[in-house]
């Protein structure tokens, strides 16, 4: 009995986990190979071979190898049940305390071999425990330590066996390169808010600020014109009327505006007539809407509710009458007259630009530049620097609510880690290309259940890398080491 508890000491010695510097380690005297790692919703399997051959042990020495997960930082651990190996004599002593009900572990080995000197040995380990996030990059080590006959921890090292524990999925992000357009035509629109006399249409160089509005006017048209990389090839006009009054007389009146707009520029700056296009749209409903809605008017859902009338003639009188007429002669006095407008859109063609001439452009004249002239002027700046940024904020501006644009804009964000912002761009693209990209940015938020599914829908729409990013999805639920 005083043997078996001997035995018993040694074991519960060893388990406490004395750091001892002593004898060299039995990592070279052993193999660890055919290792998987499985994952299933929350539960993680492991799977490996430890094979033994020719250790240098006697036969009442004991070497246990304890499995332990780490996290990346260090911060977690987790433990799990020893893989022991004794010799002949240990095995024995161990055995009748099991039997005689003496022995207690500390913790339940996973297994006791008696380790047998004439043939390799093969002990197979299975490692089940609960995912947690912190496992995704952790690392798993085994610890190593070897008990003498004295019940002297004689040696304890601790080495690698799988890292990471899960590889690191390596997704092929999608751009899309601009078409190159053949002719580069161009377009940018501008408000002349002049002012006319009540219910004229003859257009006074001196009336109010008129002066001042047909001097902007004058830089912009002269500007183009004056563009040697630039060719204009027709202007369109548009007058409006601000909604008060006859609905009938108002868009006559819009109609004659735009015309006295049209003289003035065809004889200031001899445009020819067929370059010309002009129209008209009578009262601007839905440019008072918007001023409405983006204002900060005490009552302004009341009055975006009244705006929505049907019936102009009622949703007018629905208007004059509310608040007892004084909120709509504020709207008279502030909101009416920059409706009373023409806008007039300049096209052009715009010759081709190399990098270099981009490069200085860029920061004066962006809307000279097409998608591709930019998209190909970023890339030729490292993906994570300034100018790259900067170029691709200002093709978003230029270029806005385009699908190309967006997708790139929020690639360029999963690039940079942003990946609720590149979810909230990519959503309002419906392509494959945007599908793939989803597939990266919720798999970086770890929720690989969406991730599958944007891949497969882009993959079955034959997007090449939404093939590959899937292959790379399925290291994160089962890798062979």
């Amino acid at each position: 009995m005083k043997k078996i508890q001997f035995y018993t000491c040694c074991i519960l010695l060893f388990i406490s986990g004395l750091h001892v510097q002593g004898q060299d380690s039995m990592r070279n005297q052993i193999r660890i190979d055919q290792k998987e790692v499985m994952r299933e919703n929350d539960s993680i399997k492991i799977l490996m071979n430890l094979y033994v051959n020719k250790l240098d042990m006697g036969s009442q020495d004991m070497i246990s190898f304890i499995p332990i997960l780490k996290s990346a930082d260090r911060t977690f651990t987790r433990t799990f049940p020893p893989v022991i190996i004794t010799g002949n004599k240990r095995e024995k002593a161990i055995n009748r305390a099991i039997n005689f009900d003496d022995f207690k572990f500390e913790e339940s080995p996973y297994s006791v071999t008696k380790y047998n000197n004439n043939q390799e040995q093969v002990i197979p380990l299975e490692i089940k425990t609960n995912y947690e996030d912190w496992m995704f990059d952790a690392d798993l080590d085994m610890i190593e330590k070897k008990n003498g006959c004295n019940c002297d921890l004689l040696m304890e090292d601790q080495f690698n066996v799988i890292s990471p524990l899960f590889h690191a999925p390596r997704f092929r992000l999608t751009y899309i390169t601009p078409q190159v357009d053949s002719v580069k035509r161009i377009s940018e629109t501008h408000a002349a808010r002049l002012n006319f006399e009540v219910n004229k249409f003859k257009l006074l160089h001196d009336y109010k600020n008129n002066a001042q509005i047909l001097m902007e006017v004058d830089k912009i048209i002269r500007e183009i014109q004056n563009d040697s990389n630039l060719t204009v090839t027709n202007f369109a006009i548009v007058g409006y009327a601000s909604p008060e009054g006859n609905p009938e007389s108002n868009m006559k009146l819009s109609e004659n505006r735009a015309y006295a707009f049209v003289n003035y520029l065809q004889e200031r700056y001899n445009i020819p007539p067929s370059s010309i296009k002009i129209d008209w749209k009578g009262e601007d409903w839905e440019g008072l809407r918007k001023v409405v809605a983006e204002s900060d008017i005490t009552d302004k859902n009341q009055i975006i509710e009244i705006l929505g009338e049907d019936n102009v003639f009622q949703r007018k009188r629905r208007l004059e009458q509310f608040n007892s007429g004084q909120t709509y002669r504020m709207l008279l006095r502030d909101y009416y007259p920059p409706l009373r407008r023409n806008e007039y859109t300049i096209s052009y063609i715009a010759r081709n630009f190399t990098i270099e001439e981009s490069r200085e452009l860029i920061k004066t004249k962006p809307h000279h530049l097409s998608q591709n002239e930019m998209f190909r002027l970023a890339n030729s700046y490292p993906k994570n620097s300034k100018e790259f940024k900067e170029v691709f904020d200002i093709i978003s501006r230029v270029y806005p609510n385009n699908p190309v644009t967006e997708l790139n804009a929020a690639t360029y964000d999963l690039e940079n880690g942003d990946n609720n912002k590149a979810i909230e761009k990519l959503l309002k693209v419906n392509s494959p290309e945007a599908w793939n990209n989803l597939g990266i940015a919720y798999s970086n938020l770890r929720d690989y259940k969406k991730a599958e599914e944007f891949f497969r829908r882009a993959a079955n729409a034959g997007l090449e890398d939404a093939k590959y990013n899937q292959t790379q999805l399925t290291q994160i639920y089962y890798t062979s080491y």
